[in-house]
């Protein structure tokens, strides 16, 4: 599948006619330790952890062709660096690349000037194994909170299967989009994981399916 049959474009499950959008943080466990005192619950960031993993692992089988993207608004001067944290997760073998891109297709309203664009980081070529998937949801998951390590704060992730036709983005701690070229692609992780469906949008996911 290539890149530009799904635009990688946040909201992904909004800019798509396939998707699933997945709520993550467990609401009845609640973000909080002690709100006053900025103290986070810890079994609130390792249940989303544990339930996005589950999700991508569902996605995502160890012999699939895969790609992970990173890209970060930049006004001219801000780069991606290969010693980011996202691309230090992948391993970077000799059958493996990384290749860097700026774009100014994307978010186009908001682009006012010359200098203006998205820059993105492509590792590609690679399967489940060659990349520290958990770390990196992790990472997506502290996205809004400042205090912890590891956090890519404005940047967007996105992992792309080749095999299957699928794209699926971590946004944050909250939610989780997984869109695909055809929805038969979706059907399973929509029965498997039915539960954690973001309940806002389920009325529209439940009619998609069911005209299958």
């Amino acid at each position: 599948m290539g890149q530009n049959e799904i635009k990688l474009e946040r909201p992904l499950f909004y800019n798509n006619p396939f998707g699933l959008r997945f709520e993550i943080g467990p609401t009845e466990i609640g973000v909080w330790a002690n709100r006053e005192r900025r103290q986070v619950n810890e079994n609130y960031f390792n249940a989303s952890l544990e339930r996005a993993q589950r999700i991508f692992d569902t996605a995502f089988t160890p012999s699939d062709d895969i790609s992970i993207v990173y890209q970060i608004f930049s006004d001219g001067r801000r780069r991606i660096k290969k010693k980011c944290y996202v691309l230090r997760q992948v391993n970077t073998g000799s059958t493996n690349k990384i290749e860097f891109s700026d774009h100014r297709d994307l978010y186009s309203d908001n682009l006012n000037y010359k200098c203006e664009f998205w820059h993105r980081a492509t590792a590609s070529r690679l399967t489940v194994e060659d990349a520290n998937i958990n770390k990196i949801l992790l990472t997506l998951i502290n996205t809004d909170f400042g205090s912890r390590y590891p956090s890519i704060g404005s940047g967007e992730c996105y992992f792309i299967n080749h095999t299957k036709g699928l794209v699926l983005n971590l946004y944050d701690d909250r939610g989780m989009d997984v869109v695909a070229l055809k929805k038969e692609t979706l059907l399973h992780l929509y029965k498997t994981h039915n539960e954690w469906l973001l309940n806002y949008d389920r009325e529209h996911i439940d009619q998609m399916f069911s005209q299958i």
